[in-house]
């Protein structure tokens, strides 16, 4: 099971925690947990490469054994708030057919 944790100050969300394998599939067959990689991975390189947000301004922690992610932004802006609830979408559209798999929650930070 992956845990997913929107990190939200106010109404923006500020940054996320994905926890843990989802168990879909064997890796390297695991559609899941691909798809939410490619959400996470996209949203990162995206706040800098869309928002304009240096690198030095996202703060971001792995642990690819166990299926760790963790980002946060110092900075946001218009086009950040748009990355982060795009990533949003992307995480419920999953949970609409798997569930099972994954899990999602919204905290205060």
């Amino acid at each position: 099971m992956t845990n997913v944790t929107i990190h939200k100050t106010g109404e923006k969300i500020v940054g996320f925690i994905i926890d843990g394998h989802t168990g879909f599939a064997d890796f390297g067959e695991d559609i899941v947990c691909a798809s939410l990689s490619l959400l996470a991975i996209t949203a990162v390189n995206s706040l800098n490469i869309v928002a304009g947000i240096d690198e030095d301004d996202i703060d971001y922690e792995t642990n690819d054994e166990s299926g760790y992610l963790k980002v946060r932004t110092n900075n946001i802006n218009d086009k950040s708030d748009v990355i982060y609830n795009s990533f949003l979408v992307g995480i419920q559209l999953l949970i609409e057919d798997y569930s099972d798999y994954i899990t999602l929650i919204t905290e205060e930070v």
